[in-house]
């Protein structure tokens, strides 16, 4: 390392180690210099100085030709180009490790760095997927299955440690993306939902980005453990999710339900079947997982061999999300406008609504799609011409543009909805399923067929309705209690009192044992 020397500024030395001999060229050069200023000293007499003028001060021309003369000269070529200084010292450069260096220290950042890879393959990622290569989660990952807004799907091979095992285990790696985020609209699907009360750092897109993986596998998770047909989870690192892959053992995914292409003479009743069969896993993801989808299409299901499979549950919410409701009523929509496409006869939309949202009824098969037929043959019957069917699509309409509220709280205007039938109320699901009235009235007629009590509840007057039954008791707390009842108390508290002091132990008494007590002890 070369620095300035300390005896002058214009001279440079090497800070330590034993000084080189003098190249010769410099030290002629030097000599010849040393020569022409000895010559300059005749000049300068000390005769012809004068006495009363001031003095020159000649210690740094001095200390300039001592430097000279005794000063090592460096070794570098310095005047040798900047091209040959780093290839000289290129050797070295494998000694420069920098894995050690804190994170708040500056230093340069290099595009490299933070360079990405089909949106989603960028060094981190990379680390985590050799990780899960060294811990024998996959053996190799191929090319990508799918590509989307949140996300890319790879796919991987496990080869099992059994040599007999026939063919390798499949396995499907969705790495959501990061540096360039193409859907923004996450906060909606999170905010309001009890599992991630802390919600999201909008500011940190990696952060979000995990917390929506994590969102994803456990939905997974109460899909798989419910026993819905979708992609089992396996293992989550960070925004790198491991699951089942849905595939034949070559590694072909299976197709979309819109790229499902159907064969045979019954093509309509299959298409019915698998309408039927979506429709009974809506109630079971609202009423088992306590999930709704949010972004049900024919892009987000999988077919095979009659078999509907739910994927991409990573924006699911929970039934009593603040929108749920919502997103519920949007996957009816989406669901019932592609099977409309291809020729199946479809309920409306407010009774697959209400057939989702019923807390009563079946769940599990065979019977949930009993229950789904009973719904045709129970619908009132429409003329097949295109005013009928103009008038379902107006209902549908009318229905999706309807207010819906989460509560009965946030019902505004309870007053018109009194008028209306139980059945079209969007929020029948909400209401009791029996009032007091009828309770009442099937006790009375249990007690006494032919009281008159039994015969006025029965009636169809509500005016004859006995109205005590609705009247509330008397408010808790003291200052609520009648004046009579609290001075009664009183007495009986004092009362008490008095009948404890007859029986305690004079104080006198008490110190007299208690220091006998403690001589004893000693």
């Amino acid at each position: 390392m070369l620095c300035p020397d300390s005896d002058g500024p214009e001279t440079y030395g090497l800070t330590a180690g034993t000084p080189p001999e003098p190249n010769p060229a410099h030290q002629e050069a030097a000599d010849q210099d040393a020569d022409n200023d000895t010559d300059l000293d005749d000049v300068f007499d000390s005769a012809d100085e004068v006495d009363d003028g001031p003095s020159l001060d000649l210690a740094k021309p001095y200390n300039r030709q001592q430097a000279s003369h005794g000063a090592a000269k460096p070794t570098a070529n310095t005047f040798a180009s900047i091209d040959d200084q780093v290839a000289e010292l290129s050797k070295h450069a494998a000694k420069i490790r920098l894995d050690n260096v804190k994170q708040g220290q500056d230093r340069d950042k290099d595009k490299s760095d933070r360079a990405t890879a089909e949106l989603v393959l960028d060094q981190r990622t990379r680390m985590i997927l050799l990780q899960m290569i060294n811990r024998g989660l996959v053996s190799e990952i191929h090319g990508a299955i799918s590509t989307g807004k949140e996300a890319n799907v790879y796919g991987a091979v496990l080869y099992p440690d059994n040599p007999d095992a026939d063919e390798p285990i499949q396995r499907a790696i969705k790495i959501y993306k990061t540096a360039i985020l193409v859907f923004k609209d996450r906060e909606r699907y999170i905010a309001g939902e009890h599992r991630f009360k802390a919600g999201s750092d909008k500011g940190n897109n990696r952060k979000m980005v995990k917390l929506w993986a994590e969102k994803e596998f456990r939905n997974l998770r109460r899909l798989h453990a419910a026993g819905i047909a979708c992609p089992e989870p396996l293992m989550l690192k960070l925004h790198v999710l491991v699951m089942e892959f849905l595939g034949d053992k070559r590694g072909y995914a299976y197709p979309r339900l819109r790229d499902a292409r159907l064969a045979g003479d019954d093509v309509d009743d299959q298409w019915h079947h698998l309408y039927v069969q979506l429709l009974g896993i809506m109630r079971r993801l609202y009423q088992v997982c306590n999930l709704v989808h949010a972004d049900l299409s024919e892009y987000n299901i999988l077919y095979h061999d009659k078999q509907l499979y739910i994927i991409d549950v990573s924006q699911s919410v929970e039934h009593d999300h603040p929108h749920s409701l919502e997103f519920l009523r949007m996957d009816i929509k989406n669901v019932g406008d592609f099977f409309r496409r291809q020729g199946v006869d479809t309920l409306q939309d407010r009774t697959i609504f209400n057939f989702i949202t019923a807390p009563e009824g079946p769940v599990e098969e065979p019977a949930l799609s009993q229950a789904i037929e009973h719904l045709y043959e129970i619908r009132p019957a429409v003329a097949e011409t295109d005013e009928a069917a103009a008038a379902l699509e107006v209902d549908n309409e009318v229905f999706r543009n309807q207010y819906i509220p989460q509560t009965l709280d946030e019902v505004y205007d309870i007053e018109k909805d009194a008028d209306k039938k139980v059945d079209e109320l969007v929020y029948k699901h909400m209401l009791a399923d029996r009032t007091v009235v009828e309770e009442k009235e099937e006790d009375a007629g249990s007690s006494d067929e032919g009281s008159d009590e039994g015969a006025a509840l029965s009636g169809d007057d509500e005016s004859d309705v006995d109205e005590s039954i609705f009247d509330k008791g008397r408010p808790r707390g003291k200052k609520h209690e009648d004046k009579d009842e609290k001075k009664l108390h009183k007495q009986a508290v004092k009362e008490a009192k008095r009948e404890k002091r007859k029986e305690k132990i004079p104080k006198a008494v008490k110190k007299r044992l208690v220091s006998t007590t403690t001589r004893k002890k000693k």
